[in-house]
Order: C-alpha cells, then sequence, then structure tokens
C-alpha cells in the first residue's frame, strides 16, 4: 500500500503569524490552503481555493501552458482543489545575468502566446488608474497635488494602443525556483494571468527587484520575441504602481506602502 503523508508547506512561525493575524487583525484573510502532499514518495501540492470556479480558472490556465513547462503541472482537478505538481529546486537569491536572461524568456514566453492588439480606450487601465490615484489622495498616501500630477503624466504617457494577454501577475523572486537542470520555473500557480496589460510582471519584477537590471530585462524580452510593450512601458509601470499602492492599502499590508515609488513619474513630468 502507497503510503500518504500531508503537511501545511509553510513553516510553523508563518503559521502562528496568519492565525494570529486572523483572530486579531483586520486584514483581510487568505481563501486559500495549501498543503505539501507525499504519495509512495513523491511529492505534490495540494491547493484549496474559496470556490471551485476560481480552482477551474486557474487549471485552465496551467493546462495551457503545460508543455512550457514554466509553472507545477496539473495532476488533478476536484471540485475547488487543485492538486500540482511540486517543483524541487533552490530559492533564488542573485540578480545577476543569468537571472534576468531566464526571467525575460520566460515572460516572454507567456507574453508570446495569444496576445492581441486592443485600442486603451477599450479597456479599462487608465480609468483604473485615475481612480487608483484618486484614492491614494483620498487616504493620504498622495496629496491632491500630486495626485493630479501624476494622473496628467498618465494622460500623456497612456498609448493608443496595447497589448493584451498572458503574463506572470507577481514576478517576485519567492515565487521561482532554480531546477537541478539550471532552469528557472515558477511555484505560484495563482500569479498566471490572461487578459492581462502585458508588461505587468516586468514592472513589478522593476519595482521589486530588477530595479537596477531595468534596461536589460526589457532588452532580454524583445530580443525573445515578446509584444512591443516597450514604447509605452511607462505607462504600464505607473498603473501597476498606483494599484500596487492601493491593494497594500487595503490588504493593511502598511511596509510596501511608500508615495516614493511615484517619484520618477513626478520628476520626468
Amino acid at each position: 500500500m502507497l503510503g500518504f503523508r500531508e503537511r501545511p508547506l509553510h513553516a510553523w512561525p508563518r503559521r502562528l503569524r496568519a492565525a494570529a493575524l486572523a483572530r486579531f487583525s483586520n486584514r483581510p484573510p487568505r481563501t486559500q490552503r495549501v498543503s505539501l502532499v507525499t504519495v509512495g514518495g513523491a511529492h505534490c501540492k495540494r491547493i484549496v481555493f474559496a470556490d471551485s470556479h476560481h480552482a477551474a480558472n486557474v487549471a485552465a490556465r496551467l493546462q495551457r501552458f503545460a508543455h512550457e513547462g514554466i509553472y507545477p503541472g496539473l495532476i488533478l482537478e476536484r471540485e475547488r482543489e487543485l492538486w500540482v505538481e511540486f517543483i524541487e529546486g533552490d530559492r533564488v537569491r542573485d540578480v545577476d545575468d543569468a537571472l534576468v536572461t531566464a526571467m525575460a524568456r520566460l515572460l516572454a514566453t507567456l507574453a508570446k502566446r495569444a496576445p492581441r492588439q486592443v485600442p486603451l480606450r477599450e479597456t479599462p487601465w487608465l480609468l483604473d488608474l485615475e481612480r487608483d490615484l484618486s484614492f491614494l489622495a483620498r487616504v493620504g498616501v498622495l496629496d491632491e497635488e500630486k495626485s493630479h500630477r501624476l494622473a496628467g503624466r498618465a494622460r500623456e504617457i497612456a498609448p493608443r494602443m496595447v497589448w493584451v494577454g498572458h503574463d506572470c501577475s507577481d514576478a517576485i523572486l519567492k515565487n521561482f525556483v532554480w531546477t537541478p537542470e539550471g532552469r528557472l520555473r515558477a511555484v505560484d500557480v495563482e500569479s498566471l494571468g490572461e487578459d492581462q496589460l502585458i508588461g505587468v510582471g516586468a514592472a513589478k519584477a522593476v519595482l521589486r527587484w530588477a530595479g537596477g537590471r531595468r534596461g536589460d530585462l526589457l532588452a532580454a524580452m524583445k530580443d525573445a520575441g515578446a509584444p512591443d510593450f516597450h514604447s509605452y512601458f511607462d505607462f504600464v509601470e505607473l498603473g501597476f504602481r498606483a494599484f500596487w499602492q492601493k491593494s497594500s492599502v487595503l490588504e493593511k499590508k502598511h511596509r510596501f506602502v511608500d508615495a516614493g515609488v511615484f517619484t520618477p513619474f513626478l520628476e520626468s513630468g
């Protein structure tokens, strides 16, 4: 008979902190549970979502990129649960040429899958950006003068057409591992997004860890065949930063709330 063992994926200090936040904080609770399951010596991840619709959408996106092997392979979809491959590998630590090149190729592979070019006016992104800036002014992250200047800057740099498609919505280092074969793979299944403003993955990478390699990352993505979002990347960056600051406020992630992320756009405007 095959052995079967299941345990929470995260270490007990993180679980204790999460339990304390759920008990004593009004931060929005996580709606997902993740565990590591060992069956007959093989490892897999069991992810329980809030509902079956969410699970089905994630499963469909994973299947779309199954042959590329970027994300964990899907083992089983059952109601609101997904069982996926557990990717063995080393944490990403160094921001070097190898990482920039591998990340660029990974993001370009996602972006090249059936992208479509649409008029910006037919998307919500400019309006969302203006609303996010207004919200940040109302809650005190930005003053009114800076909020208006940034909104004006957004309209100045807004492109007529944008590329829409697949992207990694959370391209931070902890969501990737180096496999024993030397390949960069993504481990967070929810970060695989569709109908995204292409370039948002690069925008988060630049803000969180690749700031000094911004030009290298964009050039490597272009060389890898990504759609040409580079000409309006400033707009993508500004939109992402406004959204990220709004989300950090609402999710009570105070360590990330920083009006300084808008300084480059205020100086260039």
